[in-house]
């Protein structure tokens, strides 16, 4: 965790520990993945480990559809994955992962250096840092003159 006077990164507020899907997996069973382990999606990785894309809610979801009227959908991930990703540097701070939050519709941030994926950032990993940020800097708040001379003030009365 940061140091108390220091301002949270994104290294140190990710989950390292990120289920992805292969680019090569077949789109049915990467939904079926996903449904079962509940997540919304799942960065899309190549052969070769690099970041590739990522698998969202919004890809199954037209996937699905499209197969409601026909068949179980077909095809690997690669043809159904969104291939632009908004990615962050592990060295982003909390306040720069807010705007890029509140900027899109991103449950997630990818953090990767190069094209490597290190992690991910979920908003509620972003309101935790910056709640905990808060709490911090309020108890650091020093007393103005006044403060000080008033709290002396009440305990002399």
């Amino acid at each position: 965790m940061p140091q108390s006077n220091s301002i949270p990164i994104a290294s140190e507020i990710m989950s390292q520990r990120v289920h992805t899907v292969s680019s090569n997996d077949e789109i049915a069973e990467a939904i079926r993945q996903l449904l079962r382990k509940g997540h919304s999606g799942a960065p899309v990785v190549d052969g070769s480990g690099r970041l590739v894309g990522v698998l969202s809610e919004y890809d199954c979801i037209a996937v699905l559809a499209q197969a409601a009227a026909e068949r179980w959908p077909l095809g690997k991930v690669s043809e159904h994955m969104t291939k632009e990703v908004e990615t962050v540097s592990p060295t982003e701070d909390v306040f720069a992962l807010s705007t890029r939050f509140s900027r899109g519709r991103h449950r997630r941030l990818l953090v990767v250096e190069g094209d490597r994926l290190l992690g991910l950032i979920s908003r509620r990993d972003l309101l935790r840092a910056l709640e905990a940020l808060e709490a911090r800097t309020e108890h650091r708040h020093s007393d103005s003159t006044y403060e000080a001379i008033e709290k002396r003030h009440i305990k002399l009365d």
